[in-house]
């Protein structure tokens, strides 16, 4: 009997005290039985030239410690840092900032639960490696070192979720079985960090026991192990989709070794929403998507780590590189308000001139902005346009905003500005000319698009073109045969590589094997 699980079917606590543990109780496909697993994981974040936010997650109220080295086996100098308590308030989960760290240098962590913040040092190393993890802090703004990240989107979604049969050939012939297998060809790249840019989990979605794979790319039946009978509502839920995902061995490994920087979209809360909204739908029944939005928000925070309280945020690795991270949902306007000729907020005023400010102070040749909503792909159903585009001609609703932003970087002459997004659950490069635009007062650039990782593949809605406000071109696009295709097929990932010495960029697409299927080299301008 398939039942709806609450916070009680999945949080089993195991006994064990040190370490970073998850423990959750799921739906097997077979037999449909509560089975209790228990799962560690611990994730590095946020990550500069002098400083990391260390993630894990206990089992009763305790003190998150943390112990790091420049060496691997902990041998000789071992810093331990105990931060504060975490407990059923936080879902037993904890941040901790490391700091006073070296540039560019790459340290080691295990992270334990202790009594109190007054316990001792050091206990033995974990023989279990899902104690330990690793990151490098980032080059300081004035070394040329190059710098190599990979960026990814879209998660067990459209109920496509960790099945044990799935198989790939590796690019380099290794067979990869089981969950989610992305993240082991992303994890042999040895990138220095990467960049989630949304709807990491699929609140909104189910993942049934089984489902049918479509006959254009063979047929046969998907099976979800664990599986997933519910729509997130409550805060409990909403921490179980995080739960679930943390749930694959191959992404905790990621994690162990690959620190990231994370933001949300629409699907970590439920599908196109934005303030204000309310969920007449099953099974939302009248709620607002903003009590939605509160209970989400905080389960991110919760199970990501990142530092403060804002999603929109910026780090610098090197001399080269800049990352800016956006925050597409909390300030955005009504999405039927998208075609209207007045302005529709998408960043609100206080990103907005957050991010005019960091652009012009930044002294990196490139500055990449990761946008979780694309610029010029029409997404949403008519009058529901969720992104900044609505397909009209003309700059209309957030595009004002758009425009706004784009004639700034122009007039205060900021170059090198590339932008990477995700969401569509297609990959593609699109290139920005004003020679082609409604729109002129912009210098051309580029945008590339990613996704998904590991959720159903689609191509443009209503098979809508780009919209030509600001002369939007694609020139590389895949889309899949039919619409929401499964893992293997059609799913992506981007890298992005700044080489130390001519600063050029490269911007790639992978698929799931990591062949390159588009690869662009840009050169910086004076």
């Amino acid at each position: 009997m398939t039942r709806r699980l609450n916070r009680r079917s999945f949080l089993a606590l195991s006994t064990t005290s040190a370490g970073a543990i998850l423990s959750y109780k799921w739906l097997k496909p077979a037999t449909a039985q509560l089975v209790n697993d228990q799962i560690y994981a611990i994730q590095t974040g946020d990550v500069t030239a002098t400083s990391a936010i260390i993630w894990a997650r206990g089992n009763r109220q305790s003190n998150l410690a943390v112990d790091f080295s420049t060496s691997s086996n902990f041998r000789g100098l071992v810093n331990t840092i105990i931060g504060s308590q975490v407990s059923a308030e936080t879902d037993y989960t904890g941040t901790l900032e490391l700091s006073g760290l070296r540039p560019d240098t790459t340290y080691y962590y295990q992270a334990r639960f202790v009594k109190d913040a007054t316990s001792g040092g050091l206990s033995q190393l974990r023989e279990n490696e899902d104690f330990v993890g690793k990151f490098r802090t980032a080059p300081d703004s004035e070394q040329n070192r190059t710098v190599r990240f990979v960026w990814a989107a879209d998660m067990a979604g459209q109920g496509w979720g960790r099945n044990p049969n799935l198989q790939i050939t590796a690019f380099d012939g290794e067979e990869i079985q089981g969950g989610f297998v992305i993240f082991d060809v992303m994890r042999k790249l040895e990138p220095d960090f990467a960049v989630f840019c949304g709807d990491m989990i699929y609140a909104d979605n189910a993942i049934p026991p089984t489902k049918e794979i479509p006959e254009v790319v063979g047929g046969g039946i998907w099976v979800n192990e664990p599986a997933k009978d519910f729509v997130a509502i409550t805060l409990d839920e909403y921490r179980a989709n995080w739960k679930y995902n943390l749930g694959d061995e191959k992404f905790r490994r990621f994690l162990r070794e690959t620190p990231i920087y994370t933001q949300w979209d629409d699907h970590e809360v439920t599908n196109n929403w934005y303030p204000g909204e309310i969920l007449t739908a099953e099974p939302y029944n009248g709620v607002r998507a903003s009590t939605l939005a509160e209970r989400a928000r905080q389960s991110f925070f919760e199970y990501n780590p990142i530092r403060g309280n804002e999603i929109f945020r910026k780090f610098q690795h090197g001399k080269h590189l800049e990352l800016f991270l956006l925050d597409e949902r909390s300030f955005r306007g009504p999405n039927p308000d998208n075609n209207q000729p007045f302005l529709v907020e998408m960043l609100g005023q206080e990103q907005l001139d957050w991010l005019k400010r960091s652009l012009k102070a930044s002294s990196a040749t490139w500055k990449v902005i990761a946008t979780h909503d694309p610029l010029s792909i029409v997404t949403g159903g008519e009058g529901d346009r969720d992104a900044w585009a609505q397909g009209d001609q003309k700059v209309l609703g957030r595009e004002i905003q758009l425009r706004d932003l784009l004639s700034f970087i122009k007039s205060e002459q900021i170059k090198n500005v590339v932008f990477i997004t995700a969401d569509v659950h297609f990959p593609a490069a699109i290139n920005y000319d004003p020679s082609r635009a409604t729109f002129q007062d912009f210098d051309p650039f580029w945008e590339f698009v990613i996704g998904p990782i590991h959720a159903g593949a689609f191509g443009p809605g209503g098979g809508l073109p780009l919209d030509s406000s600001f002369g939007a071109e694609y020139e590389f696009n895949v889309f899949p045969e039919e619409p929401n295709l499964p893992p293997p097929n059609n799913q992506f990932f981007g890298s992005v590589e700044v080489d130390g010495s001519s600063a050029e960029l490269t911007a790639r697409i992978h698929n799931i094997n990591r062949t390159i299927v588009y690869s662009k080299v840009l050169v910086p301008s004076e």
